[in-house]
């Protein structure tokens, strides 16, 4: 049925499809994270040059 080497490679691929996600999730997080920050610095740089 299943060879313990195909078993591994399963896993590891399952294994690296999870974490792959948990990572994109993360950047993703980060980039939420830092749009208000990039809002108000070029709303600061339109009031400046008003």
């Amino acid at each position: 049925m299943f060879s313990p080497m195909k078993l591994l490679i399963l896993v590891v691929l399952i294994a690296a499809v999870w974490f792959g996600f948990k990572a994109i999730g993360r950047v993703r997080a980060k980039a939420r994270a830092a749009e208000p920050l990039e809002h108000e610095e070029h709303q600061n740089i339109d009031d400046n040059h008003r």
